[in-house]
């Protein structure tokens, strides 16, 4: 058996933070699976029921044991590819956050801007992880997560970060780095910019490229009509074609009609994944 759900966020305050939850589950003892995620603003906490974990630069390898004690990973967002490698059976969820959502459910003190995971990343304690993994609905185990997340919620406030994050969502808005900052915000670059790097882990120049680079790659996924990829680029703030080119190259290592022939979306939210052969 293999699954692979989505579904959004039922409370209406967790809706402010979370994107979206989803299930993985794979049966076969023999399972193997080997995937690539792509650069994301979004951040997510995995929970794995019986699994370790090693972690190198930019992959991630996760084994199951099936006497091992639940396993959590925090993954930042993310500026690089991430290679991801599951050996054995897998019983997984994730938790999706909005940018600047994690930072409401943190424990004080976890580095922002790298991917840890269990002993030292503890998020949710193991006993109700257990409990969560007993769940047989899907829908059952979110109305678990959001109680859980709704304890553990203690609002972190930074007007600066949040405003800048919706002016640089906005797809119809286009401006610089400056004017955003000094304008928009009365502040300035420099210090907008280490608040970024403070909440979010990287700087506020190369959080823009990844939303433009998500915004295109949205576009060109869910396009009801067919466009070309110049006018989509024009749609997501890029000077011309030749710059999301080099802008996909930058983030993926691939050209546009590679990345989009080779990835695939996976259930019905924005998880693009790229599957080993």
């Amino acid at each position: 058996m293999r699954v692979f759900e989505t579904l959004k966020p039922t409370h209406q305050l967790i809706q402010q933070y979370v994107s979206y939850y989803y299930l993985d589950i794979a049966d076969d003892e023999d399972y193997f699976n080997e995937y690539i995620c792509y650069p994301h603003y979004n951040n997510t906490v995995s929970i794995y029921q019986n699994h370790t974990a090693s972690l190198h630069h930019n992959h991630s390898i996760i084994n199951f044991e099936k006497e091992a004690l639940p396993l959590q990973i925090f993954t930042p967002l993310r500026e690089d590819i991430l290679k991801v490698t599951q050996r054995g059976p897998v019983c997984k969820v994730g938790i999706v956050f909005e940018p600047f959502g994690v930072n409401q459910f943190l424990p004080k003190g976890t580095p922002i801007h790298q991917i840890s995971c269990t002993p030292t990343f503890q998020f949710l304690d193991n006993e109700f992880v257990l409990s969560l993994f007993d769940e047989h609905e899907f829908k059952s185990m979110v109305s678990l997560l959001e109680k859980q997340l709704l304890q553990l919620l203690r609002p972190v406030e930074n007007q600066y970060v949040t405003n800048a994050i919706q002016i640089l969502n906005l797809t119809e808005t286009e401006m610089s780095i400056d004017e955003l900052a000094e304008v928009k915000l009365g502040i300035s670059r420099k210090h907008l910019n280490r608040l970024f790097k403070q909440y979010l882990g990287v700087s506020i120049q190369k959080y823009r490229s990844i939303v433009r680079f998500r915004q295109l790659m949205n576009y060109k996924l869910n396009q009801v009509e067919q466009r070309n990829l110049t006018t989509l680029s024009h749609q997501a703030h890029y000077t011309d074609q030749s710059h999301f080119i080099k802008a996909c190259k930058q983030l993926t290592g691939l050209t546009p009609s590679q990345f989009f022939k080779e990835g695939k979306i996976v259930g019905s939210e924005d998880t693009f994944w790229n599957f080993a052969k």
